[in-house]
Parts: structure tokens; C-alpha cells; sequence
């Protein structure tokens, strides 16, 4: 069992749920027997989160504006105390009965994360389906399956997490940032699946501008750890659109399609050969 851990709890607006959060969490890391600290990173409310925060057990670190998911998690793993960190929102979703095989499981892996399950998680409509191309894009980004890519339950250590903040999100991508860079480091990551419920309050999510920043992420993400597989991919893209103009000039003769055909070819030819450069760059900047 691990010594200690700090729970961080970012939270913005979140009068009618967090003092409920604090207190699960808190029962359940009491059970767990280890030493513990929760803090509380109140993101310039405007309401009475950092106050009943406080009143419920828990450390608070109060911004003077409203910063962002990404840097209030910034801030609270710079305070904590402890080397272990575990993370969760503060809206009431993540289930706290969770807490002890997290907590058990930390010791043997570099992170653990709670991945959802459920209706309120999975969503309908096009929302079901963006967050489906994301996980699956995800997935393809480091080779191995993510069900979850950024949930905002997890554990994990600070000195590990430290690592990554130079190119960690400061806003609601840091969990996804965090998931794929150690991950595409081999890092050893486990997911532990958990019931998500549906939030209490007024959810701070924009569906459209968050998915766009994940993708940005995600293509981020692969051009750091594999830009071979970026690269590649879009070569692929490109030829396969060539198969239209080759087979016209196969079957006609066509010198438009031809030349069509051969500009494709060449076009995708240096666009993989930009990956290898981009390849031996990030090889030559891990040696260093």
C-alpha cells in the first residue's frame, strides 16, 4: 500500500456538489489507511465552492480568476505534499467507493485511471460519435486500446507527472495530454472501469471547442512521440486518392490522369519523407 496520497480536486462553480465530493473521498481514503491530504483548487468562483470546500475537510488553493481545468490541476499538483496524486472533479460524477483499488493498484503501476462507462458518460447523437473517433483515434495514436483517454479520476506520482508540464494543456485537455505522453512513453497505465453518474450543476464543457482542442492534442501527441505514423498516414491518404486518376490512365491513356497520378505519387513521397526527418529529430532530442 502506498504511504501517502493528495487528492486534488479542481473546481469551478461547483457550490452544490463539492462539499459532498470531499466528503465521500475523504471516508474512503480514511479506509484505505494511508495518509492523506485533499485540496481543493478553487478556479475564481463566484459562489461558495471554496468555502464549503474548506468546511468539509479539505485544503484550498483559491485563483484570483478563472484560469482553466488544466492549470487549476497544474497548481494543486504543485502543492501537494505527497509524491502519489490522485485527481477527480469536483461535479459529483466519479464514483468515490473506487478510491481503495486505485489506490492498491498505484503501487505496481505509473498510472491509474478510472475509465467510464455508462449512458452519461457514452452520451447520443453526435456526441456519442465524436467521443467514439476520439478513443479510437486515441488508440491509433499509441498503439495500444484507450477506453478513456481523459477521464479526471486517476492516480498517478508527481515526480512522473512533472515531467510532462511543459507540454501539458493549461486547459480541459490536460488529462488527454497526460494519458498519451506516458503512454506513448511505454509507461506502464492501467484503466479500472467505474460507473459515471450524471453531474450536479451546470456542466463547464463546450462540446465542440473541447473535442476540437482534444483532436489538436491528439495530433500533437503524435507528432511528438510518432511522427512516422502521422506522416505515413497521411502518404496513405494521399495515394489512396491516386487510385482514381492511375486507373483512368490505365484504362485511357490519359495524359492528365497520368500527370495526376504521378504528382500524388511524388507529393506523397515527400510528405513521408518529412515524417523520417521529423523521426530522426525527435531520436536526436531524446538522446539529448
Amino acid at each position: 500500500m502506498i504511504a501517502g496520497v493528495s487528492l486534488v480536486i479542481p473546481a469551478f462553480n461547483e457550490e452544490s456538489a463539492v462539499a459532498d465530493v470531499v466528503t465521500r473521498f475523504r471516508s474512503e481514503l480514511d479506509a484505505t489507511g494511508c495518509t492523506y491530504e485533499v485540496i481543493v483548487v478553487d478556479d475564481g468562483s463566484t459562489d461558495a465552492t471554496a468555502r464549503l470546500a474548506k468546511e468539509a475537510g479539505a485544503s484550498v488553493v483559491c485563483s484570483p480568476q478563472n484560469l482553466g481545468y488544466g492549470l487549476s490541476l497544474r497548481r494543486g499538483i504543485m502543492a501537494a505534499k505527497f509524491d502519489y496524486v490522485m485527481i477527480c472533479d469536483a461535479d459529483g460524477t466519479y464514483p468515490s467507493e473506487s478510491v481503495g483499488e486505485l489506490t492498491r493498484m498505484a503501487e505496481h503501476m505509473d498510472m491509474v485511471v478510472a475509465a467510464r462507462t455508462g449512458r452519461h458518460f457514452r452520451g447520443r447523437g453526435p456526441r456519442a460519435i465524436a467521443r467514439a473517433g476520439l478513443r479510437l483515434f486515441a488508440s491509433f495514436v499509441v498503439g495500444r486500446y484507450i477506453p478513456d483517454v481523459n477521464s479526471g479520476f486517476r492516480i498517478f506520482r508527481k515526480s512522473d507527472c512533472l515531467r510532462y508540464f511543459g507540454i501539458l494543456s493549461p486547459g480541459f485537455s490536460f488529462t488527454t495530454g497526460l494519458t498519451l505522453a506516458m503512454m506513448s512513453d511505454a509507461r506502464a497505465v492501467a484503466f479500472v472501469a467505474v460507473p459515471y453518474a450524471a453531474r450536479i450543476g451546470k456542466s463547464k464543457v463546450r462540446p465542440l471547442r473541447d473535442t476540437m482542442r482534444i483532436g489538436q492534442v491528439l495530433v500533437q501527441a503524435m507528432v511528438r512521440h510518432n511522427p512516422v505514423k502521422l506522416f505515413f498516414t497521411i502518404t496513405a491518404g494521399l495515394w489512396s486518392l491516386g487510385l482514381a486518376p492511375f486507373v483512368v490512365w490505365v484504362l485511357t491513356g490519359s495524359a492528365i490522369a497520368a500527370s495526376a497520378t504521378i504528382a500524388v505519387l511524388l507529393v506523397g513521397v515527400q510528405i513521408f519523407c518529412l515524417g523520417l526527418l521529423a523521426e530522426a529529430l525527435r531520436a536526436r532530442g531524446g538522446e539529448v
